[in-house]
């Protein structure tokens, strides 16, 4: 049988019996030690009793532990290295780390126990929000197996706890979720503290987090506070990271064996285990949190607003000169003075409202045809014949001049109707214009662009697409049929890629030049035939020209009887012929 321990109270114990006259026998066999330890107490006094107590309380230190640079180790760790980090540096060579962790917290036991603080919370006051680290999977219809997310909320006084199941942790899903979390609490928190997520806060900052302003409007319309938690201080929210695992760690044993299809069948397997959780007797409450929820909490909780949230998205934009904004493939008019401004829009599930810092300058029911419909208030407009002396129609027409005569009489009829109306459509028949100008040259896709200004008058038809469509279709049926061959250039060895439609055609041995500019062929039965020569005019050639080109326009008469034409000749011999007919020219 072990010695028993010296203490405080046996000692008392011991000379409250020596007080009342009894032996050292009696004494050792009434508390059970021995008659010497009974003896030794009788002769101490107060200070040396209190001296054999605390060295009997220290026990020795393991041989190891000389070998270790304490005042090294307890540097360290008071900076906040990681102890078996220092351990494996400091003592790895002499103890194991279970021996070096038991002698660090028997001796230094300040050091590795932290102070804990009970935060103690009110009725109504506060609740705690987060996602849940583990996903639940499920089986869709077509076979693929998706995660469900799981967020978490719990009231801090009462500990109620409430979990809903979502697609992804996206905007909508964290906004709805809110929502969902206050109905099951039947009404709301003085108090919100949710994480550092993107779609609750934007930037994070100790005294003021800059909010994702969709969250600051469902806080003020649910009447709440919203206070995040500190960067990487899970402890700011301990009751919601425990409620996680408590939700998590029961959810997955109860369904272990069960596959899901859908999340209405996740959300209602999570119903059942919150409901369970909630009515269990809580450990250190007494009660349980259905319990204490029901009767000391709800009474504080502030409550739910009669109408329902709408998500709100909120977009940077700039108006256009036509005095609208661009939104979801419609088109909303601002007063005309903000043209050229950039305005916050606040867009809901019916209205769009547009924001010039902290004014409102306009309000819009929403359009969802995505048609680009133009929702337009009259007093937004200037009048037309303010309209259209604007800068920017005259500009318009300005750049029509200097295209086409004809596009520019048409855009000046749409600008005569309604400028504003019209301007991105005047904007679209300049543009294609102008890069059809540049593509084939002034002189041919002018006709082209005349004839279908022409034909949308014909038809009353002004779309800016239809002005496309059929600047096209003309382009095909006037395209040349052009074939390209590979010609040398005289007296250069280099290839060169050149319309073969460009160069006269090459006299062959059977035919002979006249000097009105005709030619005569030996046809196949011996009967002389008179052909026109068909030169091209130069600025139909394909590719750039240099001054050398000229040579090609005529390569003077025709070879002598009995030559090859350098269609049946070896490339050596083509370049000796064409070069010979160019140097009669020079």
């Amino acid at each position: 049988m072990a010695r028993r321990v010296l203490t405080v109270e046996r000692v008392q114990e011991v000379r409250r019996l020596i007080g009342q006259g009894l032996s050292n026998r009696q004494i050792a066999q009434a508390l059970r030690m021995r008659r010497k330890r009974v003896s030794e107490i009788r002769e101490m006094t107060d200070d040396q009793a209190v001296q054999a107590l605390s060295a009997q309380q220290i026990a020795p230190d393991p041989s190891w532990t000389l070998q270790v640079n304490w005042p090294a180790v307890l540097q360290e760790i008071a900076e906040g290295f990681e102890i078996k980090r220092v351990w494996e540096e400091r003592a790895q060579t002499v103890t194991g780390y279970p021996n070096f962790w038991k002698y660090l917290n028997r001796r230094y036991p300040a050091l590795l126990k932290d102070t804990v603080t009970l935060r103690e919370f009110v009725p109504g006051a506060h609740c705690e929000v987060d996602w849940a680290g583990d996903t639940i999977p499920w089986q869709d219809a077509s076979g693929h197996i998706r995660k469900a997310h799981v967020f978490v909320g719990i009231l801090c006084f009462s500990q109620l706890i409430s979990s809903h199941a979502f697609e992804n942790e996206q905007k909508s899903a964290w906004l709805a979720a809110h929502q969902k979390m206050y109905a099951s609490f039947g009404g709301v928190p003085r108090v919100t503290v949710p994480d550092n997520l993107k779609t609750g806060t934007k930037k994070a900052h100790l005294y003021d987090p800059d909010l994702n302003p969709s969250y600051v409007e469902l806080a003020a319309h649910y009447q709440t506070a919203i206070v995040p938690a500190r960067v990487a201080s899970p402890k700011d929210k301990a009751l919601v990271e425990n409620a996680v695992g408590l939700v998590m760690r029961l959810f997955r044993f109860r369904y272990r064996n069960r596959r899901f299809f859908s999340l209405s069948q996740i959300n209602e397997a999570l119903t059942v285990i919150v409901s369970e959780i909630n009515a269990r007797e809580h450990s250190r409450l007494k009660t349980s949190r259905l319990e204490r929820w029901r009767d000391e909490e709800v009474k504080h909780l502030k409550s739910l607003p009669e109408t329902p949230f709408e998500e709100i998205d909120w977009k940077i934009s700039r108006v256009h000169p036509d005095s609208t904004i661009a939104i979801d493939r419609a088109f909303y008019s601002v007063p005309s003075s903000h043209r050229g401004k950039e305005v916050k829009v606040k867009m809901t599930a019916r209205h769009i409202e547009v924001f010039l810092g902290l004014e409102r300058i306009a309000l819009h029911v929403r359009d969802r045809s995505h048609r680009g419909v133009r929702v337009l208030n009259p007093d937004h407009l200037p009048p037309q014949a303010k309209a259209y002396r604007e800068t920017t129609p005259q500009n318009l027409l300005s750049q029509a001049r200097f295209l086409s005569p004809a596009l520019h009489d048409f855009i000046d009829r749409l600008f005569q109707e309604d400028a504003l109306g019209h301007l991105r459509r005047a904007q679209g028949f300049i543009r294609h214009a102008r890069e059809e100008i540049a593509r084939f040259g002034k002189t041919q896709a002018e006709p082209r662009i005349n004839e279908v200004v022409s034909w949308m008058r014909l038809w009353d038809k002004a779309r800016v697409f239809l002005f496309q469509e059929r600047l096209k279709s003309l382009r095909a049926r006037t395209a040349p049929d052009i074939r390209n061959d590979l010609l040398r250039k005289p007296g250069n060895p280099m290839l060169r890629q050149q319309t073969s439609e460009a160069l006269p055609r090459l006299s062959t041995p059977n035919e002979r030049r006249t000097n009105d500019g005709t030619h005569t062929s030996q046809s196949s039965d011996g009967r002389a035939e008179t052909h026109r020569n068909d030169a091209r005019p130069r600025e139909d050639l394909v590719g750039s020209q240099t001054p050398r080109d000229d040579l090609r326009g005529d390569l003077g008469p025709a070879p002598a009887s009995g030559s090859r034409s350098p269609e049946a000749c070896s490339d050596g011999e083509a370049d000796q012929i064409l070069a010979a007919q160019a140097g009669s020219l020079l």
